[in-house]
């Protein structure tokens, strides 16, 4: 039972660090693409009188 808990242990253990380690390689390779549209704050206004509803925008 306890050579169980431990290899499971070491498992979770690899898998954790592993998913840690392909954030960071994703997080740090995407910043070299700096040509996004989605660039600045998403911002949303309403419309004058003759249009209904509101509108979304980047600013």
């Amino acid at each position: 039972m306890e050579e169980a808990r431990r290899k499971l242990r070491i498992c979770l253990i690899f898998v954790v660090l592993a998913a840690v380690l392909v954030g960071c390689i994703y997080y740090f390779g995407d910043k070299k693409n700096t040509n996004h549209m989605n660039e600045g704050t998403l911002v949303m206004t309403q419309m004058q009188k003759g249009n209904e509803g509101m509108a979304y925008g980047v600013g």
